[in-house]
């Protein structure tokens, strides 16, 4: 198999982003992300995001019709979440490249595909810490010095960087001390998930074998810190789950591999400058083959659209729980899969008991990440069909 270089999938990355035409304001940076297929003959960008921003506790929708966390990674992997579905629906007409059905009715990359994840720059949480500390200012490192934080308790999450000289703990976005509070686990966090249970998450289980990542590209680490980065990806993303056992097949601790390039993009903070500190707020998503392929939002929904008009079919964001959930049920009833169709989502994230128990050996009591933060039921009680607040 041709194993493309890693500044090869980064330019193409790039050059993608570069063609949507979504541009920070000026003086503002923004994070990208992506996730790529590739095999012995072609490399395909099949989903993209980009962002650092996510909606704190207090403002989470229970119609599942905004996204909670906006950050690059997140949406890169809700884009891919899209594509895999949209192929499935795809692979019922025709013939297709990069999937199969297997004897057991899932679906899954055939098997000299691989699927590489692109970040512009570290992911928040564990990863990034020491990166973070050692570009800080001198009284910012002072402060934290300082600082007396509580002692973490066992099977219990860090806010943001609290506790930033502990390693390999979980911790919650944002990292801001003096933002508001979130329920989104940092992407450092997601990612290592992924590296148990696969991208394609609880609900397209039920369709799909595990997905997971072969290489984590990294850029914007500059020469120097590479070592030291590398060790803490490796911690963050996978070696701090290595000891999980007794997980039910095919689900397995993944081990991707670490790269970074050196391919510029433009709309990184160091690309603006030291003096530069203001993410930007809005975030853009792509999925490749799709009808509607990209869309930008703010503050989980889509940007232009007027408060009155966020709970009309048409103009709810593409990757929000409530219209991936939708696209499901179609997917499902092409394939004649009716007995999901009845369940909220929350129910149908139940249904595949195979993701169930890998997750809660991962995150119930007494698992690696044990004090997992989650949004729950509240959230997840509702169906596409269920009649939305005008």
């Amino acid at each position: 198999m041709v194993n493309y270089p890693a500044d090869d999938v980064a330019s193409l990355v790039i050059s993608t982003y570069t063609n949507l035409k979504f541009r920070p304001p000026d003086g503002q940076f923004t994070i990208l992300a992506a996730f790529v297929l590739r095999d012995g003959e072609d490399i395909k960008v099949i989903s993209l995001g980009t962002g650092s921003k996510c909606l704190p506790a207090a403002r989470l929708p229970q119609n599942g019709d905004a996204l909670h966390d906006s950050h690059a990674e997140v949406l890169a992997r809700r884009g891919a979440i899209r594509w895999l579905l949209e192929e499935i629906s795809r692979s019922c007409d025709m013939q297709t490249r990069w999937i199969w059905k297997g004897q057991d009715g899932k679906y899954a990359l055939k098997a000299d595909v691989k699927l590489d994840m692109y970040i512009s720059t570290l992911p928040c949480g564990d990863a990034s810490t020491r990166y973070l500390a050692s570009s800080q200012d001198a009284e910012m490192a002072a402060l934290k010095d300082s600082t007396p934080f509580p002692e973490l308790p066992p099977g219990t999450a860090s806010r943001g960087r609290d506790n930033y000289s502990l390693y390999g703990v979980l911790r919650t976005k944002p990292g801001r001390a003096d933002s508001p509070p979130t329920l989104s686990m940092s992407c450092s966090d997601k990612i290592a998930a992924w590296n148990v249970l696969g991208i394609q998450g609880a609900l397209a289980s039920r369709l799909l074998r595990p997905v997971y990542i072969d290489r984590v590209i990294v850029g914007e680490v500059a020469q120097p810190m590479r070592q030291v980065v590398l060790e803490d990806c490796q911690r963050a993303l996978h070696a701090r789950l290595r000891s999980i056992a007794g997980l039910p097949a095919p689900f397995q601790p993944n081990v991707p591999v670490i790269e970074f390039t050196s391919v510029s993009y433009s709309h990184s903070r160091s690309a603006l400058g030291p003096s530069v500190s203001n993410g930007c707020n809005d975030s853009l998503c792509y999925i490749a083959d799709s009808t509607r392929a990209s869309e930008v939002l703010i503050n989980g929904v889509r940007r232009g659209i007027s408060p009155k008009h966020r709970h009309n079919p048409n103009f709810r964001p593409v990757l929000s729980k409530l219209v991936l959930y939708g696209l499901f049920k179609e997917v499902a009833a092409k394939l004649d899969m009716s007995l999901v169709l009845k369940h909220t989502y929350f129910e149908a994230k139940q249904c595949d008991a195979g993701y169930s128990a890998a997750r809660a050996i991962l995150k119930g009591s007494g698992g690696p990440f044990e004090g997992w933060v989650t949004s729950g039921r509240e959230w997840e009680e509702f169906t596409s069909q269920k009649p939305l607040p005008s």
